[in-house]
């Protein structure tokens, strides 16, 4: 034996000691993945009674609940779940165990299931614990048992997804759309039957369609929708556009390429589908003219015949290298030369042009305007701000209550919950709507007067987008060519550059009367706002309507 001795210091240990947990700590999931489960066995009261019995009886104290929600166990991308995985991490060797009801309320993924739990087994020292099935997983086959019952909950799960997707390719192939309908679309009942029909937003969307089926380009679309409260961007609003649910028709994954004609309410005719798609087609597929068709005619689309109301569309000569504008219909004979066209719309926006002695003059007015538009806005932001602080506040409260306090049940919470986040939701709306100022307007305001004093300038010498991007800043809704006044005429003009031409009394005809500026305008009207201008940073002074709160929109 002291030969044995002698040789102790060689000995070899193993390099993964096992997790020392300090104490007997648990942590309670529960969870239900559909509202109809609420109603019976598995509701997340059951689950609960039951955890916290089994946990008095093992002498398991609980430090932490987590879930109490629907939540699919699909997949572990779970709020409440990752919530309580990092609560374990942060605290290695003061959790041994998670109680759950049954190990399906844990997961059904099986194979990732299997790794999970060995992983916090052997990382974590965390045992998971069905209290309904339980198991011990201190040896082979209890970790074996535990692990088959994750495998046969993931085949379940798999038989009742095959089950799920045969019942809705047989709804599909009826016109009956089953799942969440597209944006625009409600899901209501009528008369006990579920019936899918357009909602307010869907009516907005429905003048998207006949705009675009107009002509009118997807920025100018996109400025319209966000003065009627729908937020869109570019690739939103072209997935829109190709979706045949929005006429009637279902195109569905489970279908296979398959169209058929859906029972749901038609948000445009087929006919206004194929026509604005056929736009795309005809553009390059997005909306994007071919490049040298476009840095050579860039008033196409924007400039419209005052005749038929159609957009211009451009053409070349070829045989000369010239390019001309000219009325999309078909018989209208409107053409026009595009170098001609271009000196017209330079004169037009040389009304807003102005000498640097005028700049300060322009600058107080401006800014005067400013404040006095958004006084009441101001305002009502800074109320608006301390109420949504003292709702959070309250939520703050009642979480610390529920969770950390213990000092209230789950039914409190949910009902107060409830309760305080639609207050804050009211409140945040109501704050959306008015915030719009910015923290220095002296200098926005400043940018835009030193752009509008170099309009015709800024336009000439700029690339194709960016003059785009201009004249759609200064005309929001285009421009109309009288062919036999050779003037245009413009719908509405951003308000900034309307109150610098008023200011500077340019207002009238010029001397060539090639310009009707201001017809049939309303000076309270205009609200628009768009896009950076590069490089430039200029904002524009937004009038309120009657039930509009003024704001200052960047706009390039």
């Amino acid at each position: 034996m002291s030969i044995i001795n002698a040789f102790k210091q060689f000995g070899n240990y193993s390099k993964k000691q096992p997790v020392k947990v300090a104490a007997q700590a648990a942590v309670v999931y529960t969870r239900v993945s559909s509202k109809e489960q609420a109603d019976h066995n598995l509701s997340l009261d059951v689950q609960r009674k039951s955890i916290e019995e089994s946990a008095r009886k093992n002498n398991l104290g609980i430090i932490g609940y987590f879930g109490g929600t629907y939540e699919s166990a699909k997949t572990d991308g779970r709020k409440e779940f990752n919530r309580m995985l990092d609560f374990i991490k942060t605290r290695k060797g003061k959790v041994s165990h998670i109680l759950v009801y049954t190990l399906d309320r844990f997961s059904r993924i099986g194979g990732a299931a299997i790794k999970l739990a060995e992983e916090l087994r052997e990382n974590y020292g965390v045992t998971i614990f069905a209290v309904t099935q339980p198991t011990d997983t201190s040896n082979p086959s209890g970790v074996l048992h535990q692990n088959i019952t994750f495998l046969f909950s993931q085949y379940d799960n798999q038989l009742r997804k095959q089950k799920a997707v045969a019942g809705m390719i047989e709804k599909f192939d009826k016109g009956i759309w089953v799942t969440k309908p597209p944006q625009g679309y409600d899901i209501v009942k009528i008369n006990g039957q579920r019936k899918i029909v357009l909602n307010e937003v869907g009516k907005k969307i429905k003048k998207a369609f006949i705009w675009k089926a107009e002509g009118m380009k997807n920025e100018e679309i996109i400025s319209r929708l966000k003065a009627m409260g729908v937020k869109m961007y570019k690739q939103q609003l072209t997935k829109i556009f190709k979706r045949p649910f929005y006429c009637g028709m279902i195109n569905h994954g489970l279908l296979e390429g398959k169209i058929v004609e859906g029972d749901h309410e038609k948000m445009i005719s087929p006919e206004i589908f194929l026509k604005v798609n056929n736009i795309h087609q005809g553009s390059g597929g997005y909306g994007v003219p071919h490049k040298k068709e476009q840095d050579a005619v860039p008033l196409k689309i924007f400039i419209k015949c005052d005749t038929c109301n159609q957009p211009f569309t451009g053409y070349v000569v070829k045989a000369k290298s010239l390019w001309y504008y000219k009325c999309r219909k078909d018989g209208c004979k409107c053409n026009k030369s595009a170098k001609r066209m271009h000196e017209l719309f330079e004169q037009l926006l040389s009304q807003f042009c102005f000498n640097e002695d005028q700049m300060e003059s322009l600058r107080k007015v401006l800014i005067e305007e400013y404040y006095e538009m958004n006084r009441e806005n101001m305002e009502q932001q800074k109320i608006l701000t301390a109420q949504l602080k003292e709702v959070d506040n309250k939520i703050d409260s009642l979480e610390e209550s529920r969770y950390v306090l213990k000092e209230i049940g789950q039914e409190t919470f949910d009902k107060f919950y409830s309760r305080y986040s639609k207050e804050r939701n009211l409140i945040s709306t109501k704050l959306e709507k008015c915030t719009g100022s910015i923290s220095n307007p002296e200098e926005v305001i400043n940018q835009a007067i030193s752009l509008s004093s170099n309009l015709d300038m800024v336009w000439r010498s700029s690339n194709t987008g960016a003059k785009e991007k201009l004249q759609t800043l200064v005309f929001p809704d285009g421009i109309i060519y009288d062919r036999q006044n050779e003037a245009f005429r413009t719908p509405k003009v951003n308000y900034i550059f309307t109150r610098i031409a008023h200011l500077l009394g340019n207002t009238s005809k010029n001397e060539k009367g090639t310009d009707h500026l201001f017809d049939n305008q309303s000076l309270l009207a205009e609200k628009k706002g768009f896009e950076p201008l590069k490089p430039f940073r200029v904002y524009t002074l937004s009038r309120r309507a009657s039930s509009t709160t003024p704001a200052l929109l960047r706009v390039g």
